[in-house]
This record gives structure tokens, C-alpha cells and sequence, in this order.
């Protein structure tokens, strides 16, 4: 089965159609999110409609705040309505009662009519409860979240070659810092023979070889940034990874760009070298980069 297209989190999609409700536009936006969240904007006709749109989006989304929007541009002209007998007899009943208690001159037939739960319409209720839409609604809904899911994968297939291409950057400097590491002991160790040198001769002593060796020894065990490098090579591995297996990988990335960023700090405190200390400049402009593209995916 193949894997799932990786998602970034903006884009749009709408449909319209007839429906039971008359000409309706259903209207998704997305934007960026570190969780899910679904904000309405409906007409009063199609409230009661949320439960049904939100499964609608979990289904398919994980992450992204999510905007719906439903208007209905040509609704119903007509709508069927019926009379409660039982409601209508109690109503007329009260207003009779009351009007005979006070005085005032007793109820018309538009007064009973008028009392809530007398007259119902098919779409009354739909107001105070939850519905499930239409086949021809449902296929709205369907159509519009297909359209912004289409949008989502272009934007997350951008976003990935953009972060290969940053992860390629950060792979090449950490290439340069490995080959660059061994020099710098080498060449610690030449600059201390050359300085103990200069000095014996200045002052006619003689210093014992193992005092240079313990020196560059230490020099040595500081700088070493082997684990480092293991790590972050690790990390810069498992990155390409996750965005090569599909579906929500934003969180996961996240996280690992995390680890990518400590290790590429411990690896610029612990060098003294000034070619290391550029690379490490390098890499961490790349780790932002990625980390606010990584912020767009799902």
C-alpha cells in the first residue's frame, strides 16, 4: 500500500450545488496549526451541521486550523409546514384562560399559530440539533475538502523538496567539519612543538616529552566531537527518512530538527577551530530553515 502524501497545512476548496436548503457554497480554508482546530461561519439554516463536517475533517486531517464556511445563496422559497392539533388545542386553551383572567379580549387564530411548538417546519429543528446532511449536501462537503486536500499535497510537496534541499546543505557542512576535525589536533599538536621550541631556546631548558604529549592529549580529548558528529549524522538520516514515509510527519520532524540544532551548538562550543566555527554558522541557518517549513506541515 503506498504510503500517504505528506500534507502542509494552507490551502482552500469550495463547491456549490442544489440541496435540500435551496443553492448552497461550501467553503474550506486551512491554515497552519500545531493541532486541529475547526472554526464555523454557517448560515442559520445549516446550523446543527458541525458534528457531521468535523468527522468530515478528522477523517482526514491531523493538523491545521481549518475554516468552514457555509452560505446559502438561493434558499428553499417554500417549506413545508405542519400544525400540532394537540399543541394547538393547549395553546388556545391557555390564551383562553388568561384572557378570561384579565380581561383582555380572547386570542385569534394567528396568536395560537404563533406559539412555539404549534407550527413546525422539516428544517426547524435543525437549528437546536444535530443533523446528518443530505446525499447532495454530503457530496458538497466531500467535494470542497477533496479540492483543499489537493491544495495541501502540492504545498507539502514543495515544502519537502525545499527541506531536502536544506538537509543536503546541512549534510555537506557536516562533511566538512568531519574531514576538517583530525587536522585540528594535527595541527594543535605543531603549533605547541613549535612555541616549546622557541622557548627552550629562548631560556636554554629542556622540556620532557611526555609534557607535550599530556598537552596534546588533553587538547585532544576537549575538542573531540566524534559522538556528535554520529549523532547528527543519525538525526540528518532519520529526517529524510520521516519525510520520505507520508502521511502527518510534521510533529516527528520537529522534534528531530530539535535534536539536530543541540548537537550542532555541542558541536560548536566544544571546537575552537574557525573553519569548524563557519560550518557550524551554516548549519544552524539551515536548521531554521527547516524548522519553519517543518511548521507547515501536517
Amino acid at each position: 500500500m503506498p504510503a500517504r502524501a505528506v500534507h502542509g497545512m494552507t490551502g482552500s476548496g469550495s463547491s456549490t450545488g442544489a440541496c435540500e436548503l435551496g443553492r448552497v457554497t461550501v467553503e474550506f480554508r486551512s491554515v497552519n496549526g500545531k493541532g486541529l482546530t475547526i472554526r464555523y461561519r454557517m448560515a442559520p439554516e445549516c446550523l446543527g451541521l458541525e458534528t457531521a463536517i468535523e468527522k468530515r475533517i478528522r477523517d482526514r486531517f491531523k493538523r491545521g486550523t481549518v475554516q468552514v464556511a457555509i452560505d446559502v445563496v438561493e434558499p428553499v422559497r417554500r417549506v413545508e409546514q405542519s400544525v400540532d392539533a394537540e399543541a394547538f388545542a393547549a395553546a388556545a386553551k391557555r390564551l383562553r384562560e388568561l384572557s378570561a383572567a384579565t380581561g383582555v379580549e380572547g386570542p385569534e387564530l394567528r396568536d395560537v399559530l404563533s406559539i412555539p411548538g404549534v407550527v413546525s417546519s422539516a428544517s426547524s429543528d435543525r437549528s437546536r440539533t444535530s443533523w446528518e446532511p443530505s446525499e447532495e449536501l454530503a457530496a458538497l462537503f466531500d467535494d470542497a475538502l477533496d479540492r483543499l486536500v489537493e491544495h495541501r499535497v502540492e504545498e507539502g510537496a514543495e515544502t519537502l523538496g525545499a527541506m531536502h534541499d536544506h538537509l543536503g546543505e546541512l549534510a555537506t557542512e557536516l562533511a566538512s567539519v568531519q574531514e576538517r576535525v583530525p587536522e585540528i589536533v594535527t595541527e594543535h599538536r605543531a603549533n605547541l612543538l613549535a612555541r616549546v621550541n622557541e622557548f627552550l631556546d629562548q631560556h636554554a631548558t629542556q622540556l620532557e616529552p611526555e609534557h607535550v604529549i599530556r598537552e596534546v592529549a588533553l587538547f585532544a580529548d576537549k575538542v573531540d566531537v566524534a559522538e556528535e558528529m554520529q549523532r547528527l549524522a543519525a538525526h540528518i538520516a532519520r529526517t529524510r527518512e520521516k519525510m520520505s514515509g507520508g502521511g502527518p510527519v510534521g510533529r516527528d520532524v520537529e522534534f528531530l530538527l530539535q535534536e539536530i540544532l543541540r548537537e550542532v551548538n555541542t558541536l560548536g562550543s566544544k571546537s575552537p577551530d574557525v573553519r569548524v566555527a563557519h560550518s557550524v554558522v551554516a548549519m544552524k541557518s539551515s536548521v531554521d530553515k527547516l524548522k519553519e517549513q517543518a511548521a507547515n506541515l501536517e
